[in-house]
Protein backbone atom coordinates (compact mmCIF):
# COMPACT_ATOMS: atom_id res chain seq x y z
CA UNK A 1 0.00 0.00 0.00
CA UNK A 2 1.59 3.72 -0.71
CA UNK A 3 -1.17 6.08 0.39
CA UNK A 4 -2.81 6.14 4.73
CA UNK A 5 -6.03 4.91 5.60
CA UNK A 6 -6.84 9.16 5.40
CA UNK A 7 -6.14 9.38 1.88
CA UNK A 8 -9.62 8.73 0.77
CA UNK A 9 -10.36 10.38 -2.25
CA UNK A 10 -14.34 11.08 -1.58
CA UNK A 11 -16.67 12.89 -3.76
CA UNK A 12 -17.70 16.71 -2.41
CA UNK A 13 -16.14 19.09 -0.49
CA UNK A 14 -14.76 18.33 3.42
CA UNK A 15 -16.99 18.21 6.24
CA UNK A 16 -17.23 22.03 7.54
CA UNK A 17 -15.16 23.42 10.38
CA UNK A 18 -17.02 23.16 13.78
CA UNK A 19 -16.58 26.86 15.05
CA UNK A 20 -15.67 27.05 18.83
CA UNK A 21 -19.30 28.67 19.15
CA UNK A 22 -21.08 25.42 18.92
CA UNK A 23 -18.95 24.02 21.87
CA UNK A 24 -19.32 27.20 23.77
CA UNK A 25 -22.66 27.31 23.33
CA UNK A 26 -23.13 23.13 23.78
CA UNK A 27 -21.13 23.45 27.07
CA UNK A 28 -22.60 26.52 28.91
CA UNK A 29 -26.33 24.41 28.10
CA UNK A 30 -25.44 21.53 30.25
CA UNK A 31 -23.62 23.56 32.76
CA UNK A 32 -27.14 25.50 33.39
CA UNK A 33 -28.95 22.29 33.10
CA UNK A 34 -26.66 21.09 36.01
CA UNK A 35 -26.88 23.74 38.33
CA UNK A 36 -31.19 24.28 37.50
CA UNK A 37 -30.62 20.45 38.90
CA UNK A 38 -28.80 21.79 42.06
CA UNK A 39 -31.95 23.79 42.92
CA UNK A 40 -34.08 21.48 42.33
CA UNK A 41 -32.71 18.99 44.47
CA UNK A 42 -34.76 21.21 47.39
CA UNK A 43 -37.67 21.25 45.21
CA UNK A 44 -39.72 17.81 44.98
CA UNK A 45 -42.51 19.42 42.96
CA UNK A 46 -40.33 19.51 40.28
CA UNK A 47 -37.44 17.41 40.83
CA UNK A 48 -38.56 14.66 37.88
CA UNK A 49 -39.18 17.60 35.26
CA UNK A 50 -35.59 19.14 35.66
CA UNK A 51 -34.22 16.17 35.43
CA UNK A 52 -36.01 15.21 32.44
CA UNK A 53 -34.99 18.44 31.21
CA UNK A 54 -31.12 17.70 31.94
CA UNK A 55 -31.41 14.45 29.93
CA UNK A 56 -32.72 16.37 26.99
CA UNK A 57 -30.12 19.29 27.29
CA UNK A 58 -27.18 16.93 27.76
CA UNK A 59 -28.70 14.56 24.23
CA UNK A 60 -29.15 17.85 22.14
CA UNK A 61 -25.80 19.34 23.25
CA UNK A 62 -24.31 16.14 22.13
CA UNK A 63 -26.30 16.51 18.47
CA UNK A 64 -25.88 20.12 18.52
CA UNK A 65 -21.74 19.58 18.30
CA UNK A 66 -22.75 16.67 15.26
CA UNK A 67 -24.46 19.31 13.35
CA UNK A 68 -28.08 18.70 14.42
CA UNK A 69 -30.55 21.85 13.60
CA UNK A 70 -32.92 19.92 15.21
CA UNK A 71 -31.44 19.70 18.22
CA UNK A 72 -30.81 23.46 18.28
CA UNK A 73 -34.16 24.17 18.31
CA UNK A 74 -34.70 21.41 21.06
CA UNK A 75 -31.56 23.20 23.02
CA UNK A 76 -33.71 26.53 22.81
CA UNK A 77 -37.08 25.42 24.13
CA UNK A 78 -35.45 23.72 27.18
CA UNK A 79 -33.59 26.76 28.00
CA UNK A 80 -37.12 28.85 27.72
CA UNK A 81 -38.17 25.78 29.73
CA UNK A 82 -35.64 26.36 32.69
CA UNK A 83 -36.31 30.41 32.40
CA UNK A 84 -39.78 29.75 32.93
CA UNK A 85 -38.76 27.29 36.03
CA UNK A 86 -35.90 28.97 37.53
CA UNK A 87 -37.47 32.95 37.48
CA UNK A 88 -39.48 32.47 40.20
CA UNK A 89 -36.93 31.07 42.52
CA UNK A 90 -34.84 34.22 41.51
CA UNK A 91 -37.70 36.52 42.56
CA UNK A 92 -38.36 34.16 45.60
CA UNK A 93 -34.67 34.07 46.35
CA UNK A 94 -34.09 37.62 46.92
CA UNK A 95 -37.45 38.92 48.27
CA UNK A 96 -37.93 36.31 51.11
CA UNK A 97 -34.05 35.73 52.55
CA UNK A 98 -35.64 34.02 55.53
CA UNK A 99 -37.92 31.55 53.48
CA UNK A 100 -37.38 27.73 51.74
CA UNK A 101 -35.36 29.36 49.19
CA UNK A 102 -32.70 30.95 50.23
CA UNK A 103 -30.39 34.14 48.53
CA UNK A 104 -28.25 31.42 47.11
CA UNK A 105 -30.75 29.52 45.23
CA UNK A 106 -31.14 32.43 43.64
CA UNK A 107 -27.60 33.15 42.65
CA UNK A 108 -27.84 30.11 41.24
CA UNK A 109 -30.72 30.68 39.61
CA UNK A 110 -29.26 33.81 37.75
CA UNK A 111 -26.10 32.03 37.15
CA UNK A 112 -28.00 29.17 35.19
CA UNK A 113 -30.34 31.85 33.32
CA UNK A 114 -27.18 33.68 32.31
CA UNK A 115 -25.51 30.73 30.71
CA UNK A 116 -28.55 29.57 29.13
CA UNK A 117 -28.93 32.52 27.77
CA UNK A 118 -25.23 32.95 26.59
CA UNK A 119 -25.74 29.45 25.15
CA UNK A 120 -28.58 29.68 23.08
CA UNK A 121 -27.59 33.32 21.67
CA UNK A 122 -24.36 31.53 20.58
CA UNK A 123 -25.91 29.02 18.84
CA UNK A 124 -27.86 31.50 17.03
CA UNK A 125 -24.51 33.76 16.01
CA UNK A 126 -23.50 33.76 12.46
CA UNK A 127 -20.54 31.33 12.26
CA UNK A 128 -22.94 28.75 14.30
CA UNK A 129 -25.87 28.77 11.16
CA UNK A 130 -23.72 28.63 8.71
CA UNK A 131 -22.07 25.63 10.27
CA UNK A 132 -25.39 24.15 10.73
CA UNK A 133 -26.47 25.32 6.92
CA UNK A 134 -23.46 23.93 5.21
CA UNK A 135 -23.80 20.49 7.50
CA UNK A 136 -27.10 20.22 6.51
CA UNK A 137 -26.18 20.52 2.75
CA UNK A 138 -23.30 18.10 3.04
CA UNK A 139 -25.85 15.40 4.98
CA UNK A 140 -28.23 16.18 2.17
CA UNK A 141 -25.92 15.49 -0.67
CA UNK A 142 -24.67 12.50 0.79
CA UNK A 143 -28.17 11.17 0.85
CA UNK A 144 -28.67 11.55 -2.58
Amino acid sequence: MTGSSDDTNWPGPPPPQRPGHITAAAVLLVASALLSATIAVNDPSMTQFVYLLLFVTIGAAVRIRRGGRAACVTATVTAALFLVYLGPHVMWGFSDPGGPFQPEYAVRAVLAIAASGTGVSLLYAPRSRAYFRAHRQQTARSAR
